[in-house]
């Protein structure tokens, strides 16, 4: 099985034009970050993160009780990463659930340039920086849904890459 194979077997879409949130356990807001500089700004977490240690992922979280996606996005990188986010700067990429949750959890996944240059450092866990997507792809503990949200942002021109796009 190859991991695109991998991917698409993993990582389930959502419409979001017909979405339940109450039908999940949990609900994420996740954002892949590009620096000032063009670089791709995810986070890998601790040895000590149970499930997900040594995961690379992107930055986000918990969706609060009344707080939408958006909100959760701007608080969230306020919080791990210092940035001033504008929700007008913020790509949607879609929403998807995957395997390693059991599709019980829903993450919206977006993209942000932070052309302002307003993030002041890294505050949860470690900063891992890359040139183009292939960099993060090679990863050997990415999350399936960074990796699908990742050639998304490849598929809609909003990061390098030097692999053809897929259709």
């Amino acid at each position: 099985m190859t991991p695109a194979q991998t991917d698409i077997e993993s990582i389930r879409p959502v419409d979001l034009t017909s979405i339940d949130q109450t039908a999940f356990v949990r609900c994420f807001a996740d954002c892949v970050v590009l620096t000032k500089d063009g670089k791709i700004l995810l986070q890998q977490r601790p040895p000590d993160w149970g499930r997900s240690a040594g995961c690379l992922t992107m930055f986000g979280g918990h969706i609060e009780p009344g707080e939408s996606p958006m909100q959760a996005i701007v608080r969230e990188t306020k919080e791990e990463l210092g940035a001033d986010v504008l929700p007008s700067d913020v790509v949607s990429l879609g929403a998807v659930t995957e395997d390693f949750t059991d599709h019980t959890e829903l993450v919206y996944g977006y993209f942000w340039h932070d052309k302002r240059g307003t993030i002041t450092g890294c505050y949860e866990c470690e900063a891992v920086y890359y040139d183009r997507i292939e960099g993060a792809l090679a990863h050997p503990k990415i999350m399936d849904y960074v990796r699908w949200f990742l050639r998304e942002c490849a598929n809609r021109g909003l990061l390098k890459t030097t692999a053809p796009r897929s259709p």
